[in-house]
């Protein structure tokens, strides 16, 4: 069951577009779960300030009054329209702003996100997609991640009919199947896809035992396997994900924390550089 999902909204350098937003309120309405929007603005005591290394400019002082006013315009606005598309579409809300720092740590939003069952992190068009905080979300919580792009290529979640998965028998393929099962067997039609030709996809598992397992759990679906054919399976699966017009793509995030290094698996990275879906991780 999924009953309270956590939205991540950060105001500072850019905020989230209202398409994300009504994704947000889209998969809670899907779902019937209400929503908590976390809104950290940057705080005006330069005290919390992040000390001058190196050669900043003389006007830095300056420069940190001119973020904090962006982050306190960008914060103001998200709250106003998450309360507006959240009233829209019926789902209840619970709204956290709070005072956080340049570089904050992502550890408020890590406790926070332990007593929801997911949390949505959204992915700017930019590079300063925060990896810190998704390597915590992923690794830290022990709860599933749903990842909301905004580029202009990427596709809004309107709507949850299609899903594809990405399916090669392992953990965390299978771990990923059972996070996401609240919305796959609530989707009108499932697509649960191998890539073959990369590695050799090894079960003790006999035909059938996958199909039943999603036949109990009252799963639509269809079970398709696609050769690679140059590329990479992150490529593969993408594009198979597009071409049946996936509204969300589940995968298992492949990767290991250590010594706070962020390591992924090969078809994970390859994703998150070319997120034109929404996608569901989970470790």
């Amino acid at each position: 069951m999924i009953g309270q999902i956590l939205l991540s909204l950060p105001t500072y350098p850019d905020c989230p577009p209202e398409p994300t937003l009504r994704g947000a309120a889209v998969l809670a309405q899907f779902l019937g779960a209400s929503l908590t929007a976390h809104i950290p603005q940057l705080s005006d005591n330069p005290d919390t300030w992040p000390p001058i290394i190196g050669t900043f400019p003389l006007d830095f002082p300056e420069m940190m009054k001119e973020a904090v006013t962006q982050s306190e315009r960008n914060a103001a606005a998200l709250a106003e329209a998450v309360t507006r598309v959240c009233a829209q579409a019926k789902v209840p809300l619970d709204m956290r702003r709070s005072l956080s720092t340049l570089f904050a740590s992502p550890e408020p939003l890590v406790d926070l996100a332990r007593l929801h069952d997911l949390t949505i992190l959204p992915v700017p068009e930019t590079d300063a997609f925060g990896r810190d905080y998704m390597e915590a979300a992923l690794f830290g919580t022990g709860h599933p991640v749903v990842l909301l792009a905004s580029g202009k290529n990427s596709r809004p979640l309107e709507k949850l009919e299609k899903v594809a998965v990405a399916w090669d028998y392992s953990r965390e393929a299978a771990r990923a199947l059972f996070d996401a099962m609240p919305i796959l067997a609530r989707a009108t039609l499932v697509h649960i896809v191998s890539v073959v030709g990369e590695k050799a996809i090894r079960t003790a598992s006999v035909p059938g035992d996958l199909e039943k397992y999603l036949t109990a759990h009252k799963v639509n679906y269809a079970i398709e396997q696609i050769a690679l054919k140059g590329g990479s399976v992150a490529d593969s699966v993408m594009s198979f994900a597009r071409g049946v017009n996936a509204d969300m793509l589940v995968m298992g995030a492949y990767g290991h924390s250590r010594l706070r290094e962020f390591i992924m698996g090969g078809a994970t990275q390859g994703i998150l550089s070319d997120t034109r879906l929404p996608v569901f991780l989970s470790h």
